[in-house]
């Protein structure tokens, strides 16, 4: 597994990003289940409120399914703070990866230019 500093570390960014992407996804999930429990939420209190005989009869249903729904709201509410939190985690080690990645390049190309220069010396000392 050889390999400089720069190629692993950059290698490392990458696997990083796509965990930050994942955090992403599963925030992206949590937001859409949270925006259809809203919107099931609201239908309810249209019904309830509603003259319709129908919803009239069943409106305590409607109440017991409106407090299950605010419940998985507020559970969802949570979760997508844990999971803004894991995001933003994952994207400042991903951050922080980054930067020694390129410090890391950076090093070994200074490296590479003093040896090259050093050779360059060198060889032009042996010529005389």
């Amino acid at each position: 597994m050889a390999g400089s500093r720069s190629e692993k570390l950059a290698r490392l960014v990458r696997v990083q990003r796509q965990m930050e992407r994942m955090a992403e996804y599963e925030l992206s999930l949590t937001m859409y289940a949270q925006a259809e429990t809203d919107a099931t939420q609201e239908a309810l209190v249209n019904a309830v409120g509603s003259f319709n005989p129908i919803h009239t009869a069943m409106s305590h249903q409607y109440a017991q399914r409106f407090q299950r729904l605010s419940a998985r709201s507020q559970m969802l509410a949570g979760a997508k703070g844990v999971q803004e939190r894991k995001m933003l985690t994952e994207k400042t080690k991903a951050d922080r990866l980054a930067d020694q990645a390129g410090q890391a390049a950076q090093a070994e190309d200074r490296l590479e230019t003093d040896e090259s220069l050093l050779d360059l010396l060198d060889g032009s000392l042996r010529r005389r």
